[in-house]
């Protein structure tokens, strides 16, 4: 069996709403992405298809009609959501920050936002800024009660220092990918800028020409010291501690500036129905899966989830670099705690130690398993995400009341 399709007749009888509007506002055609995406439609009625013609004027012949309709054709996992970990409860949390925070944010640093957002503790803040010998101390005895045959190393610090690397590095890039995905779903109005610190300890946007001679600086030192960016992971070579010592002189010698940062800038979009109106227009379109219906208490638990899942997902990762012995990137320390089968164990301690799961920790009751599914605020109900459902259901937890 087969059928002839217009373009117009595609649309109307496969198309989605953002499909048939965008057929509409480019007077009968649509994008080459809209048309990809169309035809995956056509593919779970009918088993082939073949294009004549270009534009508007495109003729679709439809083959083979199935007798039953089968799941959309797509090789995406979730066709775009889900993909990071927690990322319905990150895009709720950026948003209830901006609306807390009537829609004023100041450019910040990733590392700013996840401690404004509450998703690592000040204590690994501290540790991240201040000294570790101190922490260092109190974990190598937790190391010794707990890993078998560990023993104490002063290298022990480069464990931790990788720890509060990767650890920091992984919640500040799904973040950055989070601002990216709200832009895209206009959510958000988003903006990277490049700001530096000067000497002076003040903190401001830097001009084009001062980039560009960030830039210069980097390129020339990198030469003399025969690197390539690439090598600046090598923290504990010789000719790199070189690099950023001379780099950081440079900056400052010519600059004024201790260093500098990409800071994120966010503010919410708005429409003539109002925040919350626009909020709710988008969610049904469901292009992105977040809420902005969250009381200060369901914000907290819904925190508490999210560093649950990110560790849960950081400690697999471990689990997986442990098996890898060769990395060159790695310290002789770290190198050797792998082949000793200590890492990821050391790596679940570090995950405790620096708070970075759940404070709740105790058991639901009865009425809490049945509405494990939904948390209700004043009237109005919102869904946890099945990421949630799935790896880390708020059920787990009890709501402090």
């Amino acid at each position: 069996m087969k059928q002839e399709f217009t373009l117009l007749e595609l649309v109307k009888k496969y198309g989605t709403k953002a499909q048939k509007a965008s057929l509409k506002r480019n007077k009968g055609n649509i994008t080459g992405k809209e048309f990809i995406l169309l035809l995956k439609s056509v593919l779970t009625e009918w088993e082939s298809y073949t294009v004549e013609g270009r534009g508007s004027k495109r003729i679709i012949t439809c083959s083979g009609r199935r007798p039953k309709r089968v799941e959309r054709i797509d090789k995406r996992t979730n066709n775009g959501q889900g993909q990071l970990v927690g990322e319905f409860e990150l895009n709720s949390l950026v948003v209830r920050h901006l609306i807390h925070n009537n829609n004023n944010v100041r450019p910040m640093s990733a590392t700013k936002w996840i401690t404004e957002l509450e998703i690592v503790d000040a204590k690994l803040m501290g540790a991240l800024y201040g000294s570790k010998i101190g922490h260092l101390e109190e974990l190598q005895k937790q190391f010794s009660s707990v890993i078998k045959n560990y023993d104490k190393d002063d290298n022990d610090i480069e464990m931790l220092e990788e720890f509060i690397k990767i650890y920091l590095k992984h919640i500040k890039s799904s973040l950055v990918s989070v601002f990216s995905k709200l832009a895209k779903a206009q959510v958000i109005i988003y903006q990277k800028e490049v700001w530096g610190c000067t000497t002076f300890n003040k903190h401001r946007q830097l001009t084009r020409q001062e980039i560009k001679s960030i830039a210069e600086i980097r390129r020339t030192l990198l030469n003399a010291h025969e690197l390539k960016g690439r090598d600046l992971f090598k923290t504990n070579k010789k000719e790199v501690k070189d690099f950023k010592k001379e780099f950081d002189k440079q900056i400052d010698e010519e600059l004024n500036l201790k260093y500098y940062y990409d800071a994120h800038f966010c503010v919410l979009q708005e429409s003539d129905l109002g925040v919350q109106d626009y909020l709710n227009r988008l969610q049904e379109k469901g292009e992105l899966d977040f809420t902005w219906r969250l009381t200060e208490e369901h914000a907290f638990i819904m925190t508490q989830v999210y560093k649950n899942m990110q560790s849960n997902h950081s400690l697999e990762l471990a689990k997986g670099r442990e098996k890898n012995t060769s990395n060159m990137f790695d310290s002789d320390r770290v190198k050797f705690l792998k082949i000793l089968k200590q890492y990821a164990p050391m790596w679940e301690l570090l995950l405790t130690y620096f708070r970075c799961t759940s404070c709740l920790n105790s058991k639901p009751n009865a009425e809490e398993v049945a509405a494990q599914n939904k948390i209700g605020t004043k009237g109005v109900e919102f869904e946890i995400s099945q990421e949630s459902k799935k790896t880390n259901p708020i059920s787990q937890f009890q709501a402090i009341r």
